[in-house]
């Protein structure tokens, strides 16, 4: 049998056909566009999502039939943060709200002053912050009553995809450890934390462990479709968790940095990372997609956008040059950076800030602007502040005791050698790429494959068929330049937040932030 993974993410859907002797067969992808009704929003309609994950199955179920080899299970990988609220026919009642809309930062800002913080982090590995779907929900209680009341559920991207192909919602655990609802250390929905909240523990689906099979795709869907008979549909998982898994991780200490267009360190732990020092620093923890692990999580939304905004304002001649030749305009960029140390600091804070500075309203700066300078020290100026952050996020997960070992590298900008030493030389660590174009429609589909019994674990699986390529070693004398600018890097957030300017959205108002916690 064929095995199906989907990856629902902010930007796209995507799907990859696995064979049961881990061939990769074929894959798809169809793009989606976000919506902004006002300054601070993001949404994302969730019958257009929907229509695009139908669209990518169509498509690889008729590519399996094509190729002799049946779909026989699939699974979801998904974009941990968004949530929808359905009523009892299933139908979807307000548009996604999306992980980088603030609307409901002063909700979060009251759970953080009036309710017990280290309580809640405790119980759910979750500081109190605005992108979590339960207070999504309170937010819908108080300023759209009548969607509240209409209610049924609230289902993440997985349980509303389950739903419409099985005709039941069910979760897994480690996208349920999203939604700051979830016990994480007894693996369940916690009847604190929805009491404090004031809300029925029937609004939150079921939740099973990854790889679980919750049922078969229903006869009308199947046929809609393209799918034969009987499809199992198998829990999946929390994106960055199963990109994770998709790149081999299956024990404490190793660590994935993923760089799509924010920048994601995923870092594995036999324990929920639940120091104090981690909840004022952002640090998300959950329960892992395979075993009984956990992760920690580090997330930065200036990753490989802020290379996309480069490009797009100042990579003019790239971008000629690629619509006349089919080359990459980011390859293009990439060539022209220059080999050491720019000498500059950037604050990659174009979208704000999450881990370490929890400060969404902290706004994008470069200093060491001369005359002499080219675009290619630019750009690598701020590929340079990128990950400055992930090194300063490295050190605080260490120093509250999480072990951090050799990263593994996934997404776009594991694409670039340049970028990839970079890291290297920047944390003192080997970065090793992972040779799997998308790793979270690779993991799901290895537990598509768990739950038709073609592998008897998530960690055969990826041992079948993850694959790794080069290593980069970082460069001694490069590391010891960039340990120095480090320490100035780590200045540079403090020094310039009191002058920076309050973040506006597009007619000039000011948006609505989160305050920093640490």
């Amino acid at each position: 049998m064929s095995l199906l993974g989907l990856d629902i993410g902010t930007s796209a859907c995507k799907g990859l056909l696995l064979g049961s002797d881990g061939r990769e067969i074929a894959s798809a992808i169809v793009e989606h566009s976000l919506m902004f009704p006002r300054p601070g929003w993001v949404e994302l309609s969730a019958e257009a999502t929907w229509t695009d994950a139908q669209d990518i199955i169509r498509r690889l179920a008729a590519e399996a039939t094509r190729n002799g080899d049946p779909v026989g299970a699939l699974a979801f990988s998904v974009s941990g943060d968004e949530a929808v609220p359905v009523d009892p026919a299933g139908r979807v009642l307000y548009p996604c709200i999306m992980s980088m809309d603030s609307r409901t930062a002063e909700i979060a800002r009251r759970w953080d002053d009036s309710a017990d913080s280290d309580m809640i982090y405790r119980l759910t590995g979750l500081p109190a912050a605005p992108n979590w779907p339960l207070l999504r929900l309170l937010w819908l209680k108080e300023h759209k009553p009548q969607v509240y009341a209409s209610t049924a559920q609230m289902l993440c991207w997985e349980d509303l995809m389950i739903a419409r192909l099985t005709g039941s919602a069910v979760t897994d655990h480690s996208l349920a450890s999203r939604t700051m609802a979830f016990d994480v250390g007894k693996r369940d929905w916690s009847g604190e934390i929805l009491a404090l909240a004031g809300i029925a523990p029937s609004v939150f689906p079921p939740s099973v462990p990854p790889g679980t099979v919750v049922g078969a795709v229903a006869p009308g869907p199947a046929d809609d479709l393209g799918l034969g008979p009987r499809v199992l549909v198998v829990a999946g998982g929390f994106d960055q968790a199963m990109a994770a898994l998709g790149a081999g991780l299956a024990h404490p200490g190793q660590a994935v940095v993923g760089t799509g267009s924010w920048e994601a360190l995923t870092i594995l732990t036999s324990s929920p990372a639940v120091a104090p020092s981690l909840r004022t620093g952002g640090y998300a923890s959950g329960c892992y997609v395979a075993g009984d692990l956990y992760y920690c999580l580090a997330s930065n939304p200036g990753g490989g956008s802020v290379v996309r905004w480069f490009r797009d304002t100042l990579g003019a001649p790239e971008l000629d040059a690629a619509r006349r030749t089919g080359a990459d305009a980011f390859d293009l960029l990439m060539q022209q950076l220059p080999d050491g140390p720019t000498g500059m600091l950037a604050l990659p804070h174009f979208e704000g800030s999450y881990t370490p500075w929890m400060d969404p309203a902290s706004t994008g700066a470069l200093l060491g602007l001369q005359l002499s300078t080219t675009r290619g020290e630019m750009l690598k100026a701020l590929l340079e502040g990128i990950t400055f952050e992930l090194a300063e996020n490295i050190a605080r997960m260490e120093a509250a005791g999480v072990q951090v070992g050799e990263l593994r590298a996934t997404g776009g900008g594991a694409r670039s050698a340049a970028w990839l030493q970079l890291k290297a030389d920047i944390t003192g660590r080997a970065v090793t790429r992972v040779a799997v174009s998308e790793a979270g429609c690779l993991a799901a589909a290895c537990l598509a494959g768990v739950g038709a019994g073609v592998f008897s674990s998530a960690a055969e699986a990826v041992g079948a068929v993850a694959r790794t390529a080069e290593s980069y070693q970082p460069r001694p004398q490069v590391h010891v330049i960039y340990q120095e600018a480090f320490s100035r890097y780590r200045q540079l957030y403090a020094a310039l937040r009191p002058l920076a300017t309050p973040r506006t959205g597009t007619n000039g108002s000011a948006a609505a932030t989160f305050a920093p916690t640490a």
